[in-house]
């Protein structure tokens, strides 16, 4: 008898897939492990491929939040996160992810269900144009018109994603395309090629830093490793070189590095942005020179520029461009131990740089490791200096509200060096990047295209990708209520991650905008918002409000040790919208 299950097993095996199940093996083909959805009747047989295979269904409650949890996968992985949508108003509620992995450079694939293709054109239930929607913000549009191609479209999806400068990619899927049997079969994930730099260009760009009197290196992007960043972390140490990080992608390198120098952008300190503006010579890695890293091209535009990413473009760089190594940067850590002239460093397998044997004399050039100079180390103690909270009296005693900067004392004692810290978009994002330094990649995650609404759902894709570290999102009342039914989604998964919402009852970022532009003027930022802490319960996770300073650290060590989800509710003063100067 179980002979004949093993030869009904065979049989089955054997006959062709459809288009939809096909497009499922091939996923798993690529390494995908989790797809984020939210389910619809345009793309069942998707779903049904999905029942007997090994990638994770994430069930969302909305496609923004499912969008959002597969840019987060996309940006820890470096395996194109993959967003699951259905058509019309579903896709529409994705397209806030797409503009964020657009912008952000994150590698994703989206997969949108469509009308069967011989309704197009009639203004069909739910019909869109699916070009004509997504195609201004992604790298390539596709359509599965062809169950034999199912496999051919998603390794393109997915090879295109990530190479080049990564970014999304959208997969339309005709729902009758996809249960009609496909001849194709799996195919091989395409070769993902990345050109390692000449020898002369890291020679040039060694005589550019021996030239110059104040050279900084700002890190960004999201190829990166534990050795890769340990390598760069050292190499720049040797070469005198100063470190910023660039907006919300500041996360390449150790921040004990004594010449991390802190990131530019919205929040940014005064001494980064001094740093900056005063370099002689910017090496952009990973990322490029923008209008937030340079304050609407205001600051640190006339240095020598060196841009050394993948991207041949150079997408979205201002200003000069003296030399572009088109490469990625765990290619140009490890051209820099073949072929510059820093120390024969070794890294082990946990990532670790150790320092050369004697006499390990194999790499190219001589030059000796520099001391770090002066202004690299009074800026380090400057900018150590801004990262400790400025506490007072204020919200203390009898006081009804929190002080957040205070409370981020408790908030940086209390969490693990390796924590994966996110956050959407707002002023309250700014306790999170100036009171908590990170440790190695990838730690931090926000949306570097100030999309508010991030945090919760990074964090849901952050304990799910990294179980095995603790999850800290900071959320402001209005950001949280953006994706907020996501907490859901972590209750039911089983997530653990500690949330603290910042309830001031104000669009804060809006609201300092309008004080300044139109004094005693405020209209359209008041919020009324519901009982976070009562919400998290209700949703199966854990709900704690604080309302004095002094109980902060009890609720928060109670959140931490909780498994599950849990939120910290902080009643916060309106006046004050983020860290104080």
């Amino acid at each position: 008898m179980r002979q004949k299950d093993d030869k009904h097993e065979a049989m089955d095996n054997s006959a062709p897939l459809s288009a939809g199940h096909l497009l499922v093996k091939e996923l798993e083909a690529h390494g995908v492990q989790r797809s984020y959805l939210v389910p619809g009747e345009s793309y069942l047989d998707v779903l049904d491929g999905l029942h007997d295979s090994t990638i994770t269904p994430i069930v969302c409650r909305q496609e923004g939040g499912a969008g959002y949890m597969a840019v987060a996968e996309g940006r820890m992985t470096g395996i194109p996160g993959i967003a699951m949508v259905t058509r019309g108003p579903g896709a529409s509620n994705v397209m806030v992810s797409l503009h964020t992995a657009y912008q952000d450079a994150t590698p994703l694939v989206v997969f949108v269900g469509l009308i069967p293709t011989a309704q197009r054109g009639r203004e069909a239930f739910q019909e869109f144009d699916l070009a004509g929607w997504f195609s201004t913000t992604t790298k390539k549009v596709l359509t599965l018109d062809d169950p034999d191609k199912a496999a051919e479209v998603v390794a393109d999806a997915m090879h295109t994603a990530v190479t080049g400068r990564p970014g999304p990619v959208v997969v339309g899927l005709p729902e009758e395309v996809l249960v009609q049997s496909s001849a194709g079969t799996v195919v091989p994930p395409r070769v993902h090629g990345s050109a390692a730099p000449y020898a002369g260009d890291v020679t040039e760009l060694r005589a550019r830093i021996l030239q110059a009197d104040r050279p900084v290196l700002i890190i960004g992007g999201e190829d990166w490793s534990q050795a890769t960043s340990r390598r760069i972390a050292q190499w720049s140490r040797d070469r005198g070189l100063g470190v910023i990080g660039t907006f919300r992608a500041y996360d390449g390198i150790d921040h004990d590095s004594p010449n991390f120098l802190g990131m530019l952008g919205f929040g940014a300190s005064a001494v980064a942005k001094r740093t900056f503006a005063e370099a002689d010579l910017h090496i952009f890695l990973g990322c490029v020179r923008t209008d937030v890293a340079t304050e609407s091209f205001t600051i640190g535009t006339d240095a020598k520029t060196v841009v050394i990413n993948p991207d041949p473009d150079a997408h979205g760089h201002f200003g000069s461009l003296d030399q572009h190594i088109v490469t990625s940067v765990n290619r140009f850590a490890q051209a820099l131990f073949t072929a510059d002239g820093a120390r024969a460093y070794s890294v082990s397998s946990d990532g670790s740089v150790d320092e050369p044997a004697v006499g390990d004399e194999h790499l190219a050039g001589t030059d000796e490791p520099v001391e770090l100079p002066d202004w690299i180390l009074d800026a380090r103690a400057e900018l150590d200096e801004w990262r400790k909270p400025v506490t007072t009296s204020a919200g203390t005693g009898d006081s009804t509200f929190v002080d957040m900067d205070e409370a981020f004392v408790h908030v940086k004692e209390l969490l693990p060096d390796n924590a994966i810290i996110t956050y959407g978009a707002g002023n309250f994002s700014g306790w999170a990047t100036r009171f908590l330094p990170t440790h190695s990649f990838p730690s931090a995650l926000g949306p570097r295209n100030g999309s508010m609404g991030f945090g919760l759902p990074a964090a849901v894709a952050a304990g799910l990708v990294h179980p095995e570290r603790a999850v800290f999102c900071i959320a402001g009342d209005g950001d949280f209520l953006m994706n907020g039914q996501e907490f859901a989604t972590a209750a039911q998964y089983g997530v653990n991650l500690t949330v603290i919402v910042n309830d001031n009852s104000v669009y804060g970022t809006i609201r300092g905008h309008q004080d300044r532009e139109y004094p005693g003027r405020a209209t359209g930022t008041s919020l009324r918002s519901p009982d976070f802490a009562a919400l998290a319960t209700a949703f199966g996770g854990l709900g704690l409000t604080v309302e004095r300073t002094e109980d902060f650290r009890d609720a928060f060590e109670k959140a931490l040790a909780h498994e599950g989800p849990a939120l910290v509710r902080c009643l916060t003063d309106p006046a004050i919208r983020g860290a104080r100067a």
